[in-house]
Formats: structure tokens, C-alpha cells, sequence
């Protein structure tokens, strides 16, 4: 399936206080902090949405900076759907709590996760308390806006607001560098598809919409074929760094068993300076070589885009199910940690550009609701039992290979060893059409042996093929367990409830195996 889809976009959400007293002052700051967000997405489109009573002067600016401009129909965009749409938000705002709902101080702190009633830190303490490894984008860019005839030289510039703690907010003057590491983390994965499609590869994933019948999902199809083309993304970069990063892992466990046999053949058949050359090319070469693939991060990124791919997989169903409102997918990133880790950041920036401020589709009848999840328990439940039933198989058998071959090259080193500790004198006598003793001879089978294991079992332990297992066999639980329940089940809150559960489990799962796969590589954050 050829893959021509839509970046990753980034979204921003405009609100402007009432009756500001601020001008084309304003309206620069406003632009300043929008280019640099535009310098730093360069290969992210970048969308900004204009709340109730915004700025049209800011729009046509943004307009003239390539960013595409969302108008929502009807009165306004109200405070809930804006803040959920949006990544980020662009206040023009004094800067002075508000008992009133739904104004621009309460969409600020209510973004931001602090109280109404949270004010600013002081100036004079300006320093991050912004903890980097959070991976928290609620950051509200700030342009302080007087209102009436408010006195603007009391006012600050133009910055960064971030929460410090409940109660307080913080104002940085340059952007955080948490939310630099998440802008760079979205632009590199929207940079990497687009080094893929140029490279004229193919996409082997498949469609999520490819089975879904005809007007199951007419309501919501703008929305399905969003997650869908995002998903079909986040699969295909997921399945092509595997490649790269599997092959990576075969390359130095083959220059690692050429080290070691050199050094074997040097020491045991014959003593040749090409051979120590031959060691010292592979040396110096394999750690040049690791050091240079080593930046790629492409173990780095097939595991966050895999998690951003099942990830896209769960809010799918739960989409066409109507249950992804109430899926709080950046909980459970919270409750794993995952986000502390570079690269996991963008989930959360992805389903942010996903949501849509349209209306919701019709409420539908008891018989296509239940049509829809007869769908969903088949193409999701079914499909994914079906999957990791094969995997676990495939595993199993290829882990009992493995353990048959160890033994089996175990028994002939230890077989090789005892023939040489009874046999040594007589075997270092005697000779061969080589003109070498047997002792060497078998001396060098028996080295050969014990490179060719410990290469293997390195291998294995850097493709964590034995955690692997473990959560394919834990997600397989997951999905024998919610299949089973779903076949006595009869009411559809029932059901609603089952399908969030399974969609949580998953993706806990998928997060923490991410997680320790991520270790095996990387250090852990406390490291650095």
C-alpha cells in the first residue's frame, strides 16, 4: 500500500480578553512567539484556531507565516472544546485572575491545571522549577495585554507561562526546554515520514478502515480517517526503524564473531600480522560505526512510534465506539513515566492534532450500536486475540529452537574440553594433513563455539527477545480475558466499560514494555 498522507499537525488556540486597550504592539508579540514556533516546526504544519473574539490582525499574520487558520462556525469556540483542541494556547490576556467563567483567566489557569485563584510567581525568581522531564505541554505563550486604560509599562514582556505547582504560575522569557524537546521530537517524526516517502518506500501496514463496513462510521468519518492516516504513519516509520535498528543489531553481532574469530585463527592456526590488521580494522570500524548509527536513535524512534502507533490503534475503536472522550490516554503516560523518556513526548502532541472541534455525530439506535460493537469486538478484540495467539506461538517455538541449539553446542564444548584434559598429550603429538596438532585444532572448535554462543545470546539480550515474550503473552491475556467476558455480555454500558479496560491494559502494557526495551539501550533518566 502506497502511503501519501498529511503531516502531524500542531495546534495553537488564540483567545483574547475583552475590551484590551493593546494595538499593533500587541499584535507583533503575538507574531514574534508564533514565528518562533513556526522556525522550530518546519516540517510541522501548524494550525492556529481562533477562539470567541479573537484578534482577526493576528490571524492574517499567522496567515502570512504559512500557518493555516481554523475559524470554527457559529458564535465561538467555547473554553472546554478550545482548550481541549489545543496544544498550546496564545493569550492576550492583563494577566488578573477572574471569578467569571469561561473568560480568558480561567481558560489560562484551567489549561495551565492550575486553581482560579493561582497568580504569578515573582519576577525577581525566574528560574525553571519546570522540571524538563516532565514532558508537560500545557505552556500558554503570553502576550500581557492592558485592558481599558490599564498602564502598559506595568506590564512584563511577552513570554512563557508554565505552572508551578497549583497554586502559582511561572513565566519564563524563553521558551521552556521542555517544550523544546517536544516540538523537536514532532518535527523529527514528521521529518522522518517525509524522508520515507521521498525515498519511495512502501508501507506494508494496514488500514484500520479496510474492513469497516459502509455507513457504520458516517458519523464520525472525518474524524476516523484522521486517526486512521496517523495511525497508518506512526505503523509504518514503527515497522521501518524495526528494520533499520534489527539489522543494526546483525551487524555487530557479526563484527563481533569476526573479532573473535581472527583472534582465534591467529592464535590457534596461524600466526599472521593480516590477521591482527584484519582485528584491528573490525575493532576501530565497529566502534566508529556504533558512535556515528548510534545518533539515528532508530531503536529510539521504532519504540515511541510503535507506542504512538497501538496507541492510535485503541483511540480508533474507542472513537467509532464513542468512548474516546473518556479514554485519558495522557493519565495513563503519567502513571507510566514513558513521557520521561525522549522521544514519547509527540503521543500526546499527535492525539492533541487530532481532535476536532465539529459537532459530534447523531446519537444512533439500539440496533447500530449494537451493529458497531458486534464491528469493534471483531476487528479489535478478535483481530489483536488472533495476532499475539500467533506470536506467542511463533516465540515459544523459536525460544525452544534456541534453548535445543545452546545445549546442544554446550554438550560439544564440553565433550571437546574432556577430550583434551584426558587426551592432551597424545592429542598435541599427533598430527594432521595441516600440519596442525589436533589440539589446536580442537582447541579452535571449541573457541569458535563459545564465540558463536556468546554473539547469539548477546544478541538476544539486546533485542530483549525474552521480554518480548513476556508482554505478548501478557497482552494476550488481556484480550483472551475481555474476549471471554464480551460473549456473556449484553448490556451496552457493559460492554463500553469492558472496551475501556482492555484499551487501558493495552496500552500499559505497550507503555512499560517500551519502557524496559528502552533501558536495554539507554540510560536511565536519572542518569543524565
Amino acid at each position: 500500500m502506497d502511503v501519501r498522507l498529511s503531516g502531524s499537525s500542531f495546534v495553537v488556540g488564540l483567545i483574547e480578553g475583552p475590551d484590551p486597550a493593546g494595538g499593533n504592539d500587541e499584535v507583533d508579540a503575538a507574531v514574534d512567539l508564533l514565528r518562533e514556533l513556526r522556525r522550530r516546526l518546519s516540517h510541522t504544519e501548524l494550525k492556529l484556531v481562533l477562539g470567541t473574539g479573537s484578534s482577526r490582525a493576528i490571524g492574517e499574520a499567522a496567515a502570512s507565516l504559512g500557518i493555516e487558520i481554523e475559524a470554527p462556525g457559529g458564535p465561538g469556540l467555547s473554553a472546554d472544546a478550545l482548550i481541549h483542541r489545543s496544544s498550546l494556547l496564545l493569550a492576550l490576556w492583563d494577566g488578573l485572575p477572574s471569578d467569571a467563567g469561561g473568560d480568558t483567566a480561567d481558560i489560562v489557569t484551567r489549561f495551565l491545571r492550575v486553581h482560579g485563584t493561582a497568580t504569578l510567581a515573582d519576577p525577581t525568581d525566574l528560574h525553571s522549577r519546570h522540571d524538563p522531564a516532565d514532558g508537560s505541554e500545557h505552556v500558554v505563550l503570553w502576550v500581557p495585554t492592558p485592558r481599558g486604560r490599564a498602564d502598559r509599562a506595568s506590564l512584563p514582556a511577552a513570554g512563557y507561562l508554565v505552572a508551578a505547582g497549583e497554586e502559582a504560575i511561572e513565566l519564563h522569557a524563553s521558551m521552556p526546554e521542555a517544550l523544546q524537546h517536544l516540538l523537536a521530537e514532532l518535527d523529527e517524526f514528521n521529518l522522518e515520514f517525509q524522508r520515507f516517502t521521498r525515498a519511495g518506500h512502501r508501507s506494508n501496514s494496514q488500514s484500520l478502515l479496510l474492513d469497516l463496513p459502509e455507513g457504520l462510521g458516517e458519523g464520525d468519518a472525518a474524524a476516523l480517517r484522521s486517526i486512521d492516516r496517523q495511525f497508518l504513519k506512526a505503523d509504518t516509520l514503527a515497522g521501518h526503524m524495526q528494520w533499520r535498528s534489527d539489522r543494526l543489531f546483525n551487524l555487530f553481532g557479526v563484527m563481533a564473531f569476526s573479532m573473535g574469530l581472527a583472534y582465534l585463527i591467529y592464535d590457534k592456526i596461524v600466526e599472521s600480522r593480516v590477521l591482527l590488521i584484519v582485528y584491528l580494522l573490525i575493532l576501530f570500524g565497529s566502534m566508529l560505526a556504533y558512535y556515528w548509527l548510534n545518533q539515528q536513535r532508530w531503536l529510539g524512534k521504532h519504540l515511541s512510534y510503535r507506542a504512538l502507533a497501538e496507541t492510535l490503534r485503541v483511540k480508533f475503536y474507542l472513537a467509532l465506539a464513542h468512548l474516546d472522550g473518556r479514554m485519558m490516554v495522557s493519565e495513563l503516560i503519567a502513571l507510566a513515566g514513558v513521557h520521561r523518556f525522549r522521544g514519547f513526548g509527540l503521543i500526546g502532541l499527535v492525539l492533541g492534532g487530532l481532535e476536532s472541534t465539529a459537532p459530534a455525530g447523531p446519537a444512533q439506535g439500539l440496533e447500530a450500536t449494537a451493529h458497531r460493537g458486534q464491528f469493534i469486538e471483531r476487528a479489535w478484540v478478535e483481530a489483536q486475540f488472533q495476532y499475539f495467539t500467533r506470536k506467542v506461538a511463533q516465540m515459544e517455538l523459536g525460544t525452544l529452537r534456541v534453548k535445543r541449539m545452546k545445549t546442544l553446542m554446550f554438550a560439544a564444548v564440553l565433550v571437546d574440553i574432556v577430550a583434551m584434559f584426558t587426551f592432551g598429550d597424545a592429542l598435541h603429538k599427533a598430527g594432521t594433513i595441516t600440519g596442525l596438532p589436533i589440539k589446536n585444532i580442537m582447541t579452535f572448535c571449541s573457541g569458535f563455539l563459545a564465540a558463536l554462543l556468546g554473539v547469539w545470546e548477546l544478541r538476544q539480550n539486546k533485542m530483549a527477545t525474552r521480554e518480548l515474550l513476556w508482554q505478548y503473552r501478557n497482552q494476550l491475556r488481556q484480550f483472551a480475558r475481555t474476549r471471554a467476558r464480551l460473549r456473556h455480555v449484553k448490556n451496552p454500558r457493559s460492554r463500553d466499560t469492558l472496551l475501556m479496560k482492555l484499551g487501558a491494559n493495552s496500552l500499559m502494557e505497550t507503555y512499560l514494555w517500551a519502557i524496559h526495551r528502552y533501558h536495554r539501550e539507554h540510560a536511565p533518566p536519572g542518569a543524565y
